[in-house]
Protein backbone atom coordinates (compact mmCIF):
# COMPACT_ATOMS: atom_id res chain seq x y z
CA UNK A 1 0.00 0.00 0.00
CA UNK A 2 1.35 3.41 -0.96
CA UNK A 3 2.27 5.88 1.76
CA UNK A 4 -0.49 8.37 2.51
CA UNK A 5 0.06 12.07 1.91
CA UNK A 6 -0.98 14.28 4.84
CA UNK A 7 -0.93 18.06 4.54
CA UNK A 8 -0.08 19.93 7.71
CA UNK A 9 -1.74 23.36 7.59
CA UNK A 10 -0.59 25.85 10.20
CA UNK A 11 -2.86 28.72 11.29
CA UNK A 12 -0.94 29.75 14.42
CA UNK A 13 -1.99 29.42 18.05
CA UNK A 14 -0.17 28.28 21.20
CA UNK A 15 1.26 25.24 19.43
CA UNK A 16 3.35 27.62 17.29
CA UNK A 17 4.23 30.03 20.13
CA UNK A 18 7.26 30.50 22.37
CA UNK A 19 8.23 32.93 25.09
CA UNK A 20 9.43 36.33 23.91
CA UNK A 21 11.68 38.33 26.26
CA UNK A 22 10.84 41.71 24.77
CA UNK A 23 7.06 41.35 25.14
CA UNK A 24 7.14 39.24 28.29
CA UNK A 25 4.77 36.59 26.99
CA UNK A 26 4.22 33.90 24.37
CA UNK A 27 4.08 35.01 20.72
CA UNK A 28 3.94 33.29 17.35
CA UNK A 29 7.31 31.76 16.47
CA UNK A 30 7.02 28.53 14.48
CA UNK A 31 5.97 27.97 10.88
CA UNK A 32 4.44 24.70 9.66
CA UNK A 33 7.94 23.58 8.71
CA UNK A 34 9.17 24.48 12.20
CA UNK A 35 6.42 22.43 13.78
CA UNK A 36 7.43 19.39 11.76
CA UNK A 37 11.02 19.64 12.97
CA UNK A 38 9.88 18.59 16.43
CA UNK A 39 8.23 15.41 15.19
CA UNK A 40 9.58 11.88 15.74
CA UNK A 41 10.05 9.77 12.61
CA UNK A 42 6.90 9.48 10.52
CA UNK A 43 8.32 6.71 8.32
CA UNK A 44 5.70 4.09 7.64
CA UNK A 45 2.91 6.40 8.82
CA UNK A 46 2.63 9.14 6.22
CA UNK A 47 4.46 11.64 4.06
CA UNK A 48 3.72 15.01 5.62
CA UNK A 49 3.92 18.25 3.64
CA UNK A 50 3.71 21.68 5.26
CA UNK A 51 1.43 24.58 4.32
CA UNK A 52 1.40 27.96 6.07
CA UNK A 53 -2.14 29.34 5.91
CA UNK A 54 -1.89 32.14 8.48
CA UNK A 55 -0.32 32.94 11.84
CA UNK A 56 -3.05 33.97 14.27
CA UNK A 57 -3.95 33.26 17.90
CA UNK A 58 -7.27 31.44 18.21
CA UNK A 59 -9.33 34.53 19.19
CA UNK A 60 -8.17 36.35 16.03
CA UNK A 61 -9.58 33.73 13.64
CA UNK A 62 -12.68 34.87 11.75
CA UNK A 63 -15.44 32.93 9.95
CA UNK A 64 -14.03 34.36 6.71
CA UNK A 65 -10.62 32.84 7.55
CA UNK A 66 -12.21 29.44 8.14
CA UNK A 67 -14.26 29.74 4.94
CA UNK A 68 -11.06 30.34 2.93
CA UNK A 69 -9.35 27.50 4.80
CA UNK A 70 -12.17 25.16 3.77
CA UNK A 71 -11.57 26.11 0.13
CA UNK A 72 -7.87 25.29 0.45
CA UNK A 73 -8.67 21.89 1.97
CA UNK A 74 -11.37 21.15 -0.60
CA UNK A 75 -8.91 21.95 -3.41
CA UNK A 76 -6.32 19.58 -1.93
CA UNK A 77 -8.85 16.75 -1.78
CA UNK A 78 -10.42 17.44 -5.18
CA UNK A 79 -7.01 17.48 -6.86
CA UNK A 80 -6.00 14.33 -4.96
CA UNK A 81 -2.96 16.10 -3.50
CA UNK A 82 -3.79 14.92 0.03
CA UNK A 83 -5.31 11.84 1.64
CA UNK A 84 -5.90 13.74 4.87
CA UNK A 85 -5.28 17.11 6.46
CA UNK A 86 -4.08 18.21 9.90
CA UNK A 87 -4.80 21.82 10.89
CA UNK A 88 -2.89 23.33 13.81
CA UNK A 89 -4.93 26.03 15.53
CA UNK A 90 -5.28 28.13 18.66
CA UNK A 91 -7.29 26.22 21.26
CA UNK A 92 -9.63 29.10 22.19
CA UNK A 93 -11.73 28.69 19.04
CA UNK A 94 -10.78 25.21 17.81
CA UNK A 95 -14.30 23.92 18.33
CA UNK A 96 -15.83 26.61 16.11
CA UNK A 97 -13.31 26.16 13.30
CA UNK A 98 -13.57 22.37 13.42
CA UNK A 99 -17.38 22.45 13.34
CA UNK A 100 -17.43 24.94 10.46
CA UNK A 101 -15.06 22.73 8.45
CA UNK A 102 -17.21 19.71 9.22
CA UNK A 103 -20.27 21.49 7.82
CA UNK A 104 -18.50 22.94 4.78
CA UNK A 105 -16.39 20.07 3.45
CA UNK A 106 -18.01 17.49 1.19
CA UNK A 107 -15.36 14.77 1.32
CA UNK A 108 -14.70 11.44 2.98
CA UNK A 109 -11.08 12.42 3.55
CA UNK A 110 -10.35 13.06 7.24
CA UNK A 111 -9.59 16.53 8.60
CA UNK A 112 -7.97 16.74 12.03
CA UNK A 113 -7.75 19.97 14.03
CA UNK A 114 -5.30 20.14 16.93
CA UNK A 115 -3.25 22.55 19.00
CA UNK A 116 -1.51 22.84 22.34
CA UNK A 117 -2.17 24.11 25.84
CA UNK A 118 1.52 24.61 26.57
CA UNK A 119 3.71 26.64 24.23
CA UNK A 120 7.10 25.44 23.05
CA UNK A 121 8.96 27.26 25.84
CA UNK A 122 7.15 25.45 28.66
CA UNK A 123 8.04 22.19 30.37
CA UNK A 124 6.35 19.18 28.74
CA UNK A 125 4.85 21.12 25.83
CA UNK A 126 1.97 19.04 24.45
CA UNK A 127 2.08 20.30 20.87
CA UNK A 128 4.42 17.63 19.40
CA UNK A 129 2.41 14.77 20.92
CA UNK A 130 -0.92 16.21 19.74
CA UNK A 131 0.49 16.76 16.25
CA UNK A 132 1.93 13.24 16.00
CA UNK A 133 -1.38 11.73 17.12
CA UNK A 134 -3.25 13.94 14.64
CA UNK A 135 -1.07 12.80 11.75
CA UNK A 136 -1.56 9.20 12.89
CA UNK A 137 -5.33 9.71 12.92
CA UNK A 138 -5.41 11.50 9.55
CA UNK A 139 -3.51 8.59 8.00
CA UNK A 140 -5.70 5.86 9.54
CA UNK A 141 -8.02 4.02 7.15
CA UNK A 142 -10.80 4.03 9.76
CA UNK A 143 -10.80 7.84 9.79
CA UNK A 144 -12.25 8.00 6.28
CA UNK A 145 -15.85 9.18 6.39
CA UNK A 146 -15.57 10.50 9.94
CA UNK A 147 -15.44 14.14 8.82
CA UNK A 148 -13.62 16.75 10.87
CA UNK A 149 -12.26 15.67 14.24
CA UNK A 150 -10.32 17.24 17.08
CA UNK A 151 -7.39 15.19 18.38
CA UNK A 152 -6.03 16.18 21.77
CA UNK A 153 -4.51 14.46 24.79
CA UNK A 154 -4.71 10.96 23.17
CA UNK A 155 -8.42 11.35 22.44
CA UNK A 156 -10.37 11.77 19.21
CA UNK A 157 -13.53 13.90 19.25
CA UNK A 158 -16.14 14.65 16.61
CA UNK A 159 -16.21 18.32 15.67
CA UNK A 160 -19.91 18.59 16.47
CA UNK A 161 -19.56 17.21 19.99
CA UNK A 162 -16.31 18.66 21.32
CA UNK A 163 -15.85 21.73 23.49
CA UNK A 164 -13.02 23.35 25.44
CA UNK A 165 -13.79 22.80 29.12
CA UNK A 166 -10.72 24.17 30.93
CA UNK A 167 -8.64 27.28 30.35
CA UNK A 168 -5.42 25.55 31.41
CA UNK A 169 -5.60 21.74 31.67
CA UNK A 170 -4.21 19.37 29.03
CA UNK A 171 -7.45 17.35 28.94
CA UNK A 172 -9.47 20.47 28.14
CA UNK A 173 -11.22 19.05 25.07
CA UNK A 174 -14.17 16.84 25.89
CA UNK A 175 -17.46 15.76 24.36
CA UNK A 176 -19.93 16.23 27.24
CA UNK A 177 -22.93 14.46 25.75
CA UNK A 178 -21.37 11.47 23.98
CA UNK A 179 -17.69 11.19 24.93
CA UNK A 180 -14.72 10.69 22.60
CA UNK A 181 -15.24 8.90 19.31
CA UNK A 182 -11.83 7.27 19.60
CA UNK A 183 -8.60 6.89 21.53
CA UNK A 184 -4.94 6.71 20.59
CA UNK A 185 -2.83 3.89 22.01
CA UNK A 186 0.89 4.21 21.16
CA UNK A 187 0.84 4.21 17.34
CA UNK A 188 -2.73 2.99 16.86
CA UNK A 189 -6.09 4.78 16.60
CA UNK A 190 -9.06 2.90 18.06
CA UNK A 191 -12.54 4.21 17.25
CA UNK A 192 -15.25 3.23 19.72
CA UNK A 193 -18.31 4.41 17.76
CA UNK A 194 -19.33 5.72 14.37
CA UNK A 195 -20.56 9.17 13.49
CA UNK A 196 -23.73 8.41 11.52
CA UNK A 197 -25.08 10.71 8.77
CA UNK A 198 -23.18 13.89 8.00
CA UNK A 199 -24.78 17.31 7.65
CA UNK A 200 -23.19 19.61 5.08
CA UNK A 201 -24.07 23.21 4.21
CA UNK A 202 -23.07 24.55 0.79
CA UNK A 203 -22.62 28.13 1.99
CA UNK A 204 -21.82 30.66 -0.72
CA UNK A 205 -20.37 33.15 1.77
CA UNK A 206 -20.07 33.92 5.49
CA UNK A 207 -21.27 37.51 5.39
CA UNK A 208 -24.26 37.01 7.70
CA UNK A 209 -24.04 38.86 11.02
CA UNK A 210 -25.23 36.62 13.85
CA UNK A 211 -25.01 37.48 17.55
CA UNK A 212 -25.07 35.17 20.57
CA UNK A 213 -27.03 36.27 23.64
CA UNK A 214 -26.91 34.34 26.90
CA UNK A 215 -30.03 34.42 29.06
CA UNK A 216 -29.42 35.30 32.70
CA UNK A 217 -31.74 35.77 35.65
CA UNK A 218 -33.29 39.23 35.64
CA UNK A 219 -31.43 40.39 32.52
CA UNK A 220 -32.61 43.57 30.84
CA UNK A 221 -33.87 43.84 27.28
CA UNK A 222 -30.93 46.02 26.22
CA UNK A 223 -29.18 43.45 24.01
CA UNK A 224 -32.40 42.41 22.28
CA UNK A 225 -33.40 46.01 21.66
CA UNK A 226 -29.94 46.66 20.20
CA UNK A 227 -30.39 43.72 17.81
CA UNK A 228 -33.82 44.96 16.72
CA UNK A 229 -32.34 48.37 15.90
CA UNK A 230 -29.41 46.92 13.92
CA UNK A 231 -28.70 45.13 10.64
CA UNK A 232 -28.02 41.85 12.46
CA UNK A 233 -29.25 38.93 10.33
CA UNK A 234 -29.99 36.44 13.10
CA UNK A 235 -29.67 35.69 16.81
CA UNK A 236 -28.73 32.66 18.89
CA UNK A 237 -30.09 32.62 22.43
CA UNK A 238 -28.57 30.38 25.09
CA UNK A 239 -31.65 29.71 27.19
CA UNK A 240 -31.76 28.23 30.67
CA UNK A 241 -32.41 24.53 31.26
CA UNK A 242 -34.22 22.78 28.41
CA UNK A 243 -35.03 26.10 26.72
CA UNK A 244 -36.45 28.61 29.18
CA UNK A 245 -36.36 32.43 29.33
CA UNK A 246 -38.17 35.15 31.25
CA UNK A 247 -41.48 36.66 30.16
CA UNK A 248 -39.78 39.88 29.05
CA UNK A 249 -37.14 38.04 27.01
CA UNK A 250 -39.82 35.86 25.41
CA UNK A 251 -41.56 39.06 24.31
CA UNK A 252 -38.33 40.35 22.75
CA UNK A 253 -37.81 37.05 20.95
CA UNK A 254 -41.34 37.17 19.58
CA UNK A 255 -40.72 40.63 18.16
CA UNK A 256 -37.48 39.51 16.51
CA UNK A 257 -39.26 36.56 14.90
CA UNK A 258 -42.06 38.84 13.69
CA UNK A 259 -39.39 41.05 12.11
CA UNK A 260 -38.27 38.06 10.04
CA UNK A 261 -35.00 37.47 11.87
CA UNK A 262 -34.23 33.81 12.61
CA UNK A 263 -33.87 33.18 16.34
CA UNK A 264 -32.10 29.95 17.24
CA UNK A 265 -32.38 28.66 20.80
CA UNK A 266 -30.02 26.28 22.56
CA UNK A 267 -29.30 25.48 26.20
CA UNK A 268 -26.68 27.27 28.28
CA UNK A 269 -26.19 24.03 30.25
CA UNK A 270 -22.87 22.25 29.87
CA UNK A 271 -24.67 19.03 28.94
CA UNK A 272 -27.82 20.69 27.75
CA UNK A 273 -30.48 19.61 25.29
CA UNK A 274 -33.41 21.85 24.43
CA UNK A 275 -36.73 20.00 24.45
CA UNK A 276 -39.98 20.56 22.61
CA UNK A 277 -42.91 20.45 24.98
CA UNK A 278 -41.96 19.38 28.51
CA UNK A 279 -43.06 22.74 29.99
CA UNK A 280 -45.78 25.13 28.89
CA UNK A 281 -45.39 28.28 31.02
CA UNK A 282 -44.77 31.65 29.39
CA UNK A 283 -41.14 31.70 28.30
CA UNK A 284 -40.89 27.89 28.30
CA UNK A 285 -39.54 25.87 25.38
CA UNK A 286 -43.10 25.08 24.22
CA UNK A 287 -43.99 28.77 24.34
CA UNK A 288 -40.84 29.67 22.37
CA UNK A 289 -41.63 26.95 19.84
CA UNK A 290 -45.11 28.42 19.38
CA UNK A 291 -43.51 31.86 18.92
CA UNK A 292 -41.47 30.47 16.04
CA UNK A 293 -37.92 29.96 17.30
CA UNK A 294 -35.60 27.34 15.85
CA UNK A 295 -34.09 24.81 18.23
CA UNK A 296 -30.41 23.81 17.95
CA UNK A 297 -30.67 20.64 19.97
CA UNK A 298 -27.34 19.37 21.25
CA UNK A 299 -25.31 22.32 19.99
CA UNK A 300 -23.51 24.84 22.16
CA UNK A 301 -24.33 28.51 21.61
CA UNK A 302 -21.08 29.16 19.73
CA UNK A 303 -21.63 26.21 17.40
CA UNK A 304 -25.26 27.11 16.82
CA UNK A 305 -24.00 30.56 15.78
CA UNK A 306 -21.53 29.05 13.30
CA UNK A 307 -24.27 26.86 11.88
CA UNK A 308 -26.64 29.80 11.48
CA UNK A 309 -23.94 31.91 9.77
CA UNK A 310 -23.28 29.13 7.25
CA UNK A 311 -26.98 28.44 6.79
CA UNK A 312 -27.69 32.10 6.05
CA UNK A 313 -24.80 31.97 3.58
CA UNK A 314 -26.71 29.23 1.78
CA UNK A 315 -30.33 30.35 2.05
CA UNK A 316 -32.54 33.05 3.53
CA UNK A 317 -35.68 30.94 3.18
CA UNK A 318 -37.04 30.36 6.69
CA UNK A 319 -38.48 26.93 5.86
CA UNK A 320 -35.09 25.76 4.58
CA UNK A 321 -33.35 27.19 7.62
CA UNK A 322 -35.71 25.26 9.89
CA UNK A 323 -35.14 22.09 7.91
CA UNK A 324 -31.35 22.38 8.21
CA UNK A 325 -31.59 22.80 11.99
CA UNK A 326 -34.07 19.93 12.26
CA UNK A 327 -31.44 17.33 11.26
CA UNK A 328 -30.55 14.54 13.75
CA UNK A 329 -28.92 15.77 16.96
CA UNK A 330 -26.10 13.21 17.05
CA UNK A 331 -23.88 11.08 14.89
CA UNK A 332 -24.85 7.79 16.45
CA UNK A 333 -23.45 4.48 15.33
Amino acid sequence: MSEKIIKLISTGGTIAMGFDDSSGGAVQKLSAEGLLQGMPSLDGIARVEAINFCSKPGPHMLPSDVFELSKVIASLFNSKKADGVVVTHGTDTIEETAYALDLLLDSNNPVIVTGAMRNTSLLSADGPSNMFNSILTAAADDSCGMGTMVVFNNEVHLARDVTKTSATQLNTFRSPLFGPVGFIYADRVQFVRGRGPRIMIAAKDVSAQVELIKFTQGMSNFLFEAVKDSLIDGVVVEAAGVGHVSISVAKEIRELVEMGKPVVVTSRCYEGLVLGNAYAFEGSEKDLQDIGVIFATGLSGQKARIKLILTLGYTRDMAEIRNIFAKPIRYGG
